[in-house]
């Protein structure tokens, strides 16, 4: 019979360790999403524990200094849950799937018709005015 993967994890002690560490930070993460108020919950996770100190990452400055807020509270929620919880580190690592994405395509340029505006509100303008000036040097630059 085919060993599934959980026992293959939990056969060699290396990845054994490796099985009970991560499946502790499930359970941390989880008792964290029920410590913290819902609008928080998707901007902050479980990242590492040792040594009784558990990392917490943030994706912004604010919902960091929130989970600092509610330090106390979050420990002792941790430490009932599976292990003695001494200390709270918490650091702002954004998520890059989160990041807003660059803009490499060009503006839409002004059709004719805007074209046609602009230069009619252009020659409407007093010959010294700003305005106009920039006006005219838009509708030089969106007809090269």
């Amino acid at each position: 019979m085919a060993k599934s993967l959980q026992e293959h994890l939990v056969s060699t002690e290396g990845l054994a360790r490796l099985a009970a560490h991560a499946h502790r930070l499930l359970v941390f993460q989880h008792t964290l999403e029920t410590v913290l108020p819902e609008a928080l919950r998707p901007h902050a996770r479980v990242a590492n524990f040792r040594l009784g100190k558990i990392f917490i990452h943030t994706s912004n400055s604010a919902v960091a200094a929130k989970v600092r807020q509610l330090g106390p509270r979050i420990a002792t929620a941790l430490t009932s849950s599976t292990a003695q919880v001494t200390e709270i580190g918490v650091s702002v690592q954004a998520n890059p799937a989160t990041q807003p994405k660059a803009n490499d395509q060009r503006p839409v340029l002004p059709g004719n018709q805007q074209k046609q505006r602009l230069t009619l509100l252009a020659q409407n303008l007093p010959p010294e005015s700003a305005l106009k000036r920039a006006i005219e040097r838009l509708i030089k630059v969106v007809t090269e």
